[in-house]
């Protein structure tokens, strides 16, 4: 929780079991363990956590995207649908995942991310594989929704289960690396597609039928991963693998786990959380988390649109529907590294904003090369394509880490991951209708609006950081501004311990 309150005043305050953050810690706020033996902890999470929930969200983007694959084959054709029309089915696909994203995030609160992320990829991992069985345009919109729907929370939830293993310090650099899971799906699924749509029309099955079928059964084997290898909670190290057997930490292992994350930041807890309504209103109403909402919206629209459409716009250059696929991995493979760079900039300087506005003016570059290519040779058109879709979704990553650090408490940092999460989302629903069937094959109206956006991107970020800077020189003259509280359960003595911090804006 955040107090208006002098630090003094806080720590003698006395608050209610309700708003209690309940933690297994010493009486001591000071870390007992040694530097060595914290590097040891976070190398087993980097190495247990994070791949599975970065293997899941692989599995999220592979399903989602491979609509791009399968527009490169005879899709279109065979559902007697046009570009207009797969645009409305990517846009309900969205619409789904913003319509669940906030109720979704309260029931992985009560049942758990162990077991409700894992039942959400297994879903969704069906719904994936029998859109090989459609035959109309009805059974395409009735599978994108549905599909939209089974997927809705995934990723809000997965990274507020992530925010709960790692100090605020360290999460841009693990957020990045959670997202490395979308963009190499990005990249390596234009191979896959590729691959399976060069097997043709094999055994009477039309080459995207086969690629909705082997990646959703890939998917469905991810989900199976998931459940059985995901740790439940920080406090509970055992996967349901090991039948309570075993643990990927041993006891000194998940006590400096706990602890380290709660000095940190008092307000997280282990606990399942309580949402209350009034939570979500007031998260919904808070106008430093509509600006972040803001920027994801704003940044991936372009994204989304570029994403989509690459594989055919390099398509129209001349290059065969295999190739297409295959050149349309070389954007996404430089943004997973490009993203790694600067979240690890971010945690090391501690600063966000100087990693976002080289994200965003490296975007606004890119457009307008992409809005002149059309004077210039295949070549340099597919390179303009490239730098376009190498910059990604890395505004929209770095900007759920700047979001996250500046949440100041759990509750509020739950439902604003789903929030902007929508944002991303509500981003495709307008980045599907960017690029307009009586706009190719130029795209000129496409390419001026990607641009336009990119530049109101740079803008925002400068005014967000600008926002965060000046709101601590007032916390620093002032001098009592707000803390942040964390209780414990009580000690072998019988007290309850009270851990405070001073609040501070990440810039």
């Amino acid at each position: 929780m955040v107090l208006e309150k002098p630090y003094e005043a806080a720590v003698k305050a006395e608050h209610s079991d309700e708003e209690a953050a309940p933690v297994n810690v010493d009486e001591s706020t000071v870390a007992d363990w040694t530097e060595a033996e914290e590097r040891a902890v976070k190398r087993k999470i980097d190495f247990t956590v994070l791949p599975v929930l970065g293997l899941a969200f692989f599995a999220l983007q592979m399903d989602r995207g491979n609509i791009s694959n399968a527009l490169t084959g005879t899709i279109t054709q065979d559902l007697g649908v046009d570009t207009n029309q797969i645009n409305v089915g990517n846009s309900l696909l969205s619409a789904g995942i913003v319509l669940l994203e906030i109720p979704s995030n309260i029931l992985l609160q009560r049942a758990g991310p162990q077991r409700w992320l894992s039942g959400q990829i297994v879903a969704w991992g069906l719904v994936a594989t029998f859109q090989n069985f459609i035959t109309n345009y009805g059974g395409y919109l009735a599978t994108r929704l549905l599909l939209g729907l089974c997927e809705a929370g995934f990723i809000p939830g997965a990274l507020y289960t992530m925010s709960t293993w790692y100090k605020k310090s360290e999460t841009s650099l693990r957020i990045s690396i959670f997202f490395l899971g979308n963009l190499i799906a990005l990249a390596t699924t234009s191979l896959i597609g590729a691959g399976i749509l060069s097997m043709g029309d094999r055994y009477g099955v039309a080459g995207w039928r086969w690629l909705f079928i082997v990646e959703g059964t890939i998917t469905i084997g991810i989900g199976v991963i998931f459940i059985l290898l995901l740790p439940p909670s920080v406090g509970n190290g055992s996967p349901l693998i090991s039948f309570g057997r075993w643990s990927y930490f041993n006891r000194r292992e998940s006590y400096i786990l706990v602890r380290r994350v709660l000095l940190d930041d008092p307000a997280k807890t282990t606990n399942h959380l309580h949402i209350s309504g009034s939570d979500v209103w007031t998260t919904v109403k808070n106008p430093r988390i509509l600006v972040h909402i803001l920027i994801t919206l704003t940044a991936s629209i372009p994204v989304n649109a570029i994403n989509t459409y690459a594989p055919s716009v390099i398509k129209s250059l001349g290059y065969g529907t295999v190739r297409a696929n295959a050149m349309a991995s070389a954007g996404p493979f430089i943004s997973a590294g490009l993203v790694v760079i600067l979240g690890w900039l971010c945690d090391a300087t501690r600063r966000r904003t100087p990693a976002l506005l080289v994200g965003a003016v490296w975007s606004l570059i890119a457009f307008a090369c992409l809005r002149e290519a059309w004077k210039w040779s295949a070549g340099r058109k597919y390179a303009a394509v490239v730098f376009s879709t190498a910059v990604n979704s890395t505004i929209h990553i770095l900007n759920v880490g700047w979001l996250s650090v500046n949440c100041q408490h759990p509750q509020e940092r739950s439902i604003a991951m789903a929030m902007v999460i929508m944002g991303a989302n509500a981003s495709g629903i307008a980045g599907s209708q960017v690029f307009r069937t009586n706009d190719a094959p130029l795209y000129m109206n496409a390419f001026t609006a990607c641009l336009a956006l990119s530049a109101v991107v740079v803008l925002e970020i400068i005014g967000q950081g600008a926002w965060y800077f000046i709101s601590n020189k007032k916390l620093d003259k002032r001098g009592d501004g707000p803390v942040v509280t964390g209780e414990t359960d009580e000690t072998p003595d019988g007290h309850r311990v009270e851990l405070v911090r001073k609040w501070r804006w990440t810039w």
